[in-house]
């Protein structure tokens, strides 16, 4: 226990030898600061008292007057405490009993100090919670962000931008909730413990059901249990989902994440890439206010529409490569690796189409744009574009970065069963992230599902792009971190 813990916690001895409860469950607040400061000449006009409630963010004791910065959720504002008012004897008792960071209600009239600051006569207080430890007052100072991530909270308390970063995605989140809702599409839930872990190419979490005696995996993507839903007759749906893989950090990369997941049936690829940048312009105006970007330093001017360029022609011009004369895993490895771009670990057409893209083609792609028509190699869940190699598909990039992806539902169940078989020999192969078969699934195909677009956007990579932030644990609440042994004190308190 640090020294400032032991002090603290004989003031709140002191409380509670006075009969007054630290902790009470219940507090006046009649306004939120923002509340009293936006009504603050009729609230003077009428003297009547408010009483706000928050935490102490600082004191100054000048004689026999007392400064104090009070802050709730909604902003912050001066209260003054005058010993002539509250009496020599509870103003003494004020100060022996608090400190700063502890929560209190205080009461009384409004008024401005002779330097013209917005303030509460202080008539009465009460003590709401007693902080044991002290705030990180220095906390703008580290330059160590893990120790940010790891006390969220305190991060929360002291740097301003945390909470703005986390506004932003909430103002995100609810802008395209919204406009789904607006455009027709409803909101449903599947599951998150699931038996086959599919819809995307992802090593998942695995749990166990002790009463069912059986292993079940954290859910990659919600993919095909939303597409079960248009095969029992519904068109236009959406989730929110909270998906997991047990994959690498980085600052792109937290194995605790949510997207969202859209499909609408009867709606060719082209109406859904409209669709997206609609939707990808309104939460941009949630989270910025109008329609620019910056990443990077580098402003970017968002005008719909956008450029689309197919994925064939992408690949060719930044890596000089044409993916029509290289049809195989053998033909396509040698071209790679002429280039000295080591292919030891990738395996499967596909996955060594998407090594390339990433190495060498992507972080080109600085302009906002759609790259369309992947191969189909690259998207097991996608229809084909008619030959074959290519499939109905687009996916805005921003920066090298990519947006959003979507695509042309396979809905052929016999094509889909030839395909999960290609995955099932890719695992075998020892790729650990090839998709595990859901021949349910495939069933469900069998009894007919119309044709349909859909879509995915990882939220917490969206929202970090909008709000210009380098690192995806700025927009998450509490990210995944390394776990540590638990320290009881805050080493970087004042």
């Amino acid at each position: 226990m640090i020294p400032e813990e032991i002090a603290r916690r004989e003031r709140l001895k002191l409380i509670r030898d006075a009969g007054i409860d630290p902790y009470p469950a219940d507090s006046g607040r009649t306004h939120l600061i923002h509340e009293v400061l936006l009504k603050f000449d009729d609230l003077e006009t009428s003297a009547d008292p408010v009483t706000i409630a928050g935490r102490m963010r600082s004191k100054r004791k000048h004689g026999g007057v007392t400064f104090i910065t009070l802050e709730d959720a909604s902003g912050r504002m001066q209260v003054v405490l005058h010993r002539d008012s509250i009496g020599a004897e509870e103003y003494q008792a004020f100060h022996d009993r608090s400190d700063v960071g502890d929560f209190f209600d205080f009461t009384g009239p409004v008024f401005k100090t002779q330097k013209g600051e917005q303030s509460i006569n202080t008539v009465s207080y009460k003590i709401l919670t007693k902080s044991l430890l002290p705030l990180p007052e220095k906390w703008h100072g580290l330059t160590d962000t893990e120790k940010r991530y790891r006390k969220r909270y305190l991060d929360f308390i002291a740097n301003p931008e945390a909470i703005v970063f986390a506004k932003a995605r909430a103002n995100m989140v609810r802008a395209i909730r919204t406009f789904l809702e607006d455009e027709g599409f409803m909101e449903v839930e599947t599951p998150i413990l699931q038996p086959i872990p599919g819809g995307a190419n992802a090593k998942p979490f695995v749990t166990h059901h002790n009463s069912l005696h059986a292993d079940f995996y954290l859910r990659i993507a919600p993919e095909l249990y939303l597409k079960r839903l248009l095969v029992g007759g519904f068109e236009k749906v959406f989730e929110f989902a909270r998906c997991f893989r047990n994959e690498g950090i980085s600052p792109q990369h937290n194995p605790e994440f949510t997207q969202v997941e859209t499909y609408w049936a009867y709606a060719t690829i082209e109406q859904l890439t409209d669709h997206l940048e609609r939707m990808f312009v309104t939460a941009l105006k949630a989270v910025t206010g109008g329609n620019k970007l910056m990443i990077d330093g580098k402003e970017f001017t968002i005008n719909i529409p956008l450029p689309r360029h197919t994925f064939h022609d992408v690949v060719q011009k930044e890596s000089g490569i044409d993916l029509d004369n290289f049809t195989d895993e053998a033909s396509l490895r040698t071209e790679i690796s002429n280039r000295n771009i080591n292919t030891k670990d990738v395996v499967g057409y596909g996955d060594l189409i998407d090594h390339l893209y990433k190495k060498l083609v992507r972080p080109k792609l600085i302009e906002p744009q759609f790259v369309i028509d992947y191969p189909s190699a690259m998207k097991p869940l996608a229809k084909r574009r008619e030959g074959g190699q290519y499939s109905a598909s687009s996916q805005l990039l921003i920066n090298g970065s990519e947006v959003l992806n979507s695509f042309n539902e396979l809905n052929d169940p016999l094509e889909q069963e030839e395909r999960f078989q290609e995955q099932d020999a890719l695992r075998e192969r020892g790729s650990d992230e090839a998709q595990h078969a859901d021949y349910d699934y495939v069933t469900a195909l069998k009894h007919g599902m119309p044709p349909a677009a859909g879509y995915g956007i990882g939220i917490d990579r969206l929202a970090m792009l909008l709000a210009g932030v380098q690192n995806l644990k700025e927009v998450i609440l509490f990210p995944t971190l390394k776990p540590v042994e638990d320290e009881e004190t805050n080493d970087d308190s004042e």
